[in-house]
């Protein structure tokens, strides 16, 4: 019996031995792989799963200082934060990793403090570089979080875009797995020849263009290797809103340099075209048209101004053939326009009166809503 009880403490004490090496272990840093990227074991909650998945907690993890467009060779300054706002979490760590196209690693990773360091625990197929906290850089103790900063060469070549990968645990430093909040984050960088432009070489700008017509539009890009679509897309109201119902192309050939678009019955003179590229490293490049205007469909016919009266700051047009919603300009000068009952021949602006200077003559058009315009009725406001 002696003999089984000392068996029973020896069995304790290797599994006490063995939770305090875990975590002794997990503070100096996680095996590789653990930052989410795809090849990747995972990340950081395959360990510390009180939450299961990554990005529950009301902290972060970003990378910052991160080149736009790096240059082969070049070294950078980055900085990994890992940030909680609870204040029961008070211990931070986190790993890193840069990849290619292809998932193999890009560039090189390099320690700038002794809070920071290179891991070599585990096995990872890809061949990737991973760099990581160290123990004394998990800072225990400290409150709202932490940030790493970390050297970063890039590729000697050309390798197109780099994607970086990183997850960050936000732990509550009671020296368990439990309780931590692990966040995931990515970023990118672009090189010379994935870096993406985009410009419209043919837009209807300045051009009036009938319901039912079909225009050309064509563009130019650079970077097409880091492409993943095209989305064309008209607006209604200058490029305030390109709404999804507005599509006029969507595509995942990065090859795609125009479309036929037939306008649509949407009588306007403000619309515009924007071409957006969507690429590969989830970011967008939009290309916006100058303003053109679309008019209504043939056979409806135009409006008619037949006389301006004017009382105060009153304006009343009358004429023939005015739609519901018409709207009067002075001088191109859109007016906040009233339809009333008699809609189809007068229409009555509150305040327009006032941008007319008295003795001087002003030209009043009517566009109805399917885009067709009257002609210029000049009017002369009586001198007080």
């Amino acid at each position: 019996m002696f003999g089984t009880y000392k068996k029973r403490v020896a069995q304790i004490a290797l599994v006490i031995m063995t939770v305090v090496i875990f975590v002794y272990a997990k503070a100096e840093g996680p095996d590789r792989g653990y930052t989410g990227a795809p090849g990747d074991l995972g990340d950081c909650t395959a360990c510390h799963d009180t939450f299961v998945t990554a990005n529950v907690g009301a902290g972060r993890i970003t990378i910052a200082s991160i080149p736009a467009i790096y240059q082969p060779g070049q070294s950078y300054t980055l900085a990994v934060t890992v940030q909680d706002p609870k204040a029961t979490q008070r211990r931070w760590g986190f790993q890193m990793t840069a990849i290619d196209g292809s998932g193999g690693p890009a560039g090189t990773f390099t320690p700038l403090g002794s809070d920071t360091q290179i891991a070599t625990g585990g096995s990872d197929p890809m061949g990737r570089q991973y760099i990581e906290h160290t123990q004394v850089g998990t800072f225990p103790g400290t409150s709202g979080g932490h940030t790493w900063q970390v050297g970063w060469t890039a590729p000697s070549s050309d390798v197109g875009t780099v994607r970086f990968y990183a997850a960050g645990n936000a732990a509550n430093n009671d020296t368990t797995n439990q309780g931590d909040y692990i966040y995931t984050t990515t970023a990118s960088s672009d090189s010379t020849t994935s870096n993406v432009t985009l410009q419209i070489t043919n837009g209807p700008d300045g051009q009036t263009l009938q319901a039912g017509s079909t225009f050309t539009i064509t563009w130019g890009a650079s970077g097409t290797s880091n492409i993943a679509s095209y989305e064309v897309r008209y607006s209604t109201d200058d490029g305030n809103t390109f709404p999804i119902t507005n599509l006029i192309l969507s595509t995942t050939d990065p090859t795609a340099s125009q479309t036929l678009w037939t306008v649509p019955n949407t009588p306007t003179s403000q619309a515009r075209i924007r071409v957006q590229a969507s690429t590969q490293s989830e970011s967008a490049v939009n290309a916006i048209s100058g303003r053109f205007a679309i008019t209504g469909a043939t056979g409806t016919p135009a409006p008619i101004v037949t006389s301006v009266t004017q009382n105060g700051k009153q304006l009343f047009v009358n004429g023939q053939n005015f739609q519901q919603g018409a709207r009067v300009e002075v001088n191109g000068q859109d007016m906040k326009t009233v339809n009333e009952d008699d809609f189809s021949h007068q229409l009555f602006c509150k305040k327009a009166g006032k941008f007319i200077t008295p003795g001087s003559t002003v030209m009043i058009t009517v566009t109805n809503p399917d885009g067709t315009l009257s002609t210029g009725f000049p009017y002369t406001r009586p001198a007080d």
